[in-house]
């Protein structure tokens, strides 16, 4: 039976978001290539059983390729990767589609809840080729310390900082190394994403910080072409990674910078939740210590095989986003649907929903109900 309600571009978006080309899905499914590109298209519709192969090769729901596109939706502002250069078109593609997904989960809850309203100051800054100067960028970063009412002093918890102010944030596996993070703002709200597969509580929160640097400064100013530029690329990457290393205020942070032995900065990582190689890079940018002790401590971290891994990375509690699982905690426990319902709508599989949403493991399954409720804020 040909099924008419099909939405063509629904299967390109599945295919790219698992990084296959139409010749690879092709293969799987047991179709041509000029198949696949004739269904993307809307040239041909695929049969109830292709449908179905390319819905389990794809590992998606068959209600996806039948929900609509969202008709309401702004474009997107570039995103900005936090990767390699030598990161594939594909791998970006890739990623691009995941944040049109996890959008339309955040879209989704909003029908039942209401998120925080984004809360960000309004930055002076007009895009220019020069770099930054690291007192500018100081500038920048104690005008969101002040918006949000941070003061000088170590942040407890980032992640929570974040999503409380609107920013909205996703750990997942991005199946790709040379991916760290991106964001991208949407309809107005500021999107971060993590790759879990790397990550100690100290990167985590200064990839957000670098991320919040890029929605901050750069997303108005710089389209998907000048990206691709190396000076370019080259110059926000660095203003953004002075941003991020600025969230340690200079007043207060200088006051504690007493000693240049490891263990000191070791402890002050328990106490800044900031990684030893970034507070070294920070007393540099700050002029706190000389250029002999600066090298003495590096040759610290290098002699005691620390840059790729730190004392306290395994210790120090990885922070986690929490705005959707209170979300679907409420929805769920409080039966305004059921996880039939989430899956069906959001058309991806239950567990691909849980990762993105930071939910529990088995959490969308019928027999997950947990007894408590889990109120938002």
């Amino acid at each position: 039976m040909i099924q008419h309600d099909i939405i063509p571009s629904r299967i390109k978006q599945a295919r790219v978001s698992r990084g296959y080309s139409m010749a690879d899905l092709g293969n799987l499914v047991g179709v041509s290539r000029q198949a696949i590109s004739k269904y993307e298209i809307g040239t041909y519709t695929p049969t109830e059983a292709v449908l179905s192969r390319i819905a389990s090769v794809l590992r998606y729901e068959i209600s996806f390729f039948r929900k609509p596109l969202p008709s309401d939706a702004a474009s997107p502002s570039t995103v900005f990767f936090r990767s390699r250069r030598s990161t594939t078109k594909k791998s970006k593609e890739a990623a691009k589609e995941k944040i049109a997904i996890f959008q339309e989960i955040d879209k989704y809850l909003r029908q039942f809840v209401s998120f925080p309203k984004v809360n960000l100051p309004t930055i002076d800054y007009h895009f220019t080729y020069e770099q930054l100067n690291i007192q500018q960028i100081e500038e920048f970063a104690i005008a969101v310390r002040n918006n949000w009412g941070l003061g000088n002093a170590p942040i407890v918890n980032l992640t929570n900082v974040f999503q409380k102010n609107g920013i909205m944030i996703s750990v997942m596996n991005l199946n790709n190394k040379k991916i760290d993070a991106f964001s991208v703002w949407k309809d107005a709200i500021p999107y971060i994403f993590l790759s879990s597969e790397k990550y100690s509580d100290v990167r985590l929160r200064f990839t957000l910080a670098h991320e919040l640097g890029h929605l901050l400064l750069h997303a108005n100013y710089i389209n998907e072409e000048e990206i691709q530029t190396k000076v370019i690329f080259d110059k926000i990457e660095k203003e953004a990674d002075l941003f991020a290393a600025a969230l340690l205020p200079a007043t207060t942070f200088s006051n504690d910078i007493y000693s240049t032995s490891i263990d000191h900065f070791i402890n002050l990582k328990k106490k800044w939740k900031a990684s030893i190689g970034s507070m070294i890079y920070r007393c540099q940018d700050l002029d706190l210590l000389t250029e002999n002790q600066i090298k003495y401590l590096k040759d610290q971290m290098s002699y005691n095989h620390y840059w790729k891994s730190e004392p306290l990375d395994n210790i120090i509690p990885l922070e986690h986003p929490f705005a959707h699982k209170q979300a679907f905690d409420l929805i769920l426990d409080n039966h305004i649907v059921t996880e039939t319902d989430v899956v069906e709508e959001i058309g991806c599989e239950a567990s691909e929903i849980e990762e993105y949403s930071f939910l529990e493991k088995g959490r969308l399954t019928p027999s997950s109900i947990p007894d408590n409720i889990i109120h938002l804020f």
